[in-house]
């Protein structure tokens, strides 16, 4: 519909190739747009791994349970021999005699445990592969070694009148 007074706008040009009309807007891509796009996109995918790496990192430093509970452990042993007054020490096992009652510290299944007299369950370490206990020098050693490949060692100082 055409109102008076108003002209049409005219289409832009038009040029005829081989009997087919064709528009003069050419509004595509050139080739310097292109590789705009290309190198951005690029330098995007290459930082994509420095933060993925950097965000690992933080959540394991942010996650130190596993951490924590090897110090725990540290502790117990050290409050075990503290209390005892001899120990006996065999590659999976340490024994402390205290009173009447032999405490053991012992790999069972994928953890460690402590018993009292023979009897009891105390999971006090979990997800170990395997512990060793050794004695060097005038220390006590353990390792430790967990499912997610993680490895810990400890070095506690044997206290007078304990033997091995």
């Amino acid at each position: 519909m055409k109102f008076p007074g108003k002209q049409s706008a005219a289409p832009p040009a038009l040029k005829c190739q081989g009997g087919r009309r064709a528009s003069a807007n050419n509004k595509g891509f050139t080739m310097v747009e292109s590789l705009l796009v290309l190198m951005i996109f690029i330098s995007i995918a290459a930082l994509f791994p420095l933060v993925y790496g950097a965000l690992y990192r933080t959540e394991e430093q942010l996650d130190p349970e596993r951490r924590a509970e090897w110090e725990l452990f540290i502790l117990q042993l050290r409050k075990e021999m503290h209390l005892s007054h001899s120990l006996q020490i065999t590659e999976e096992r340490i024994i402390f005699v205290q009173g009447a009652d032999l405490v053991s510290i012992e790999k069972y299944q994928e953890g460690v445990r402590r018993r009292v007299g023979g009897r009891g369950h105390e999971i006090i370490l979990q997800e170990v592969v395997s512990i060793r206990f050794y004695s060097c020098g005038s220390l006590l050693c353990a390792e430790a070694a967990f499912e997610n490949g993680e490895k810990e060692e400890a070095q506690l100082h044997l206290y007078r009148g304990e033997t091995i």
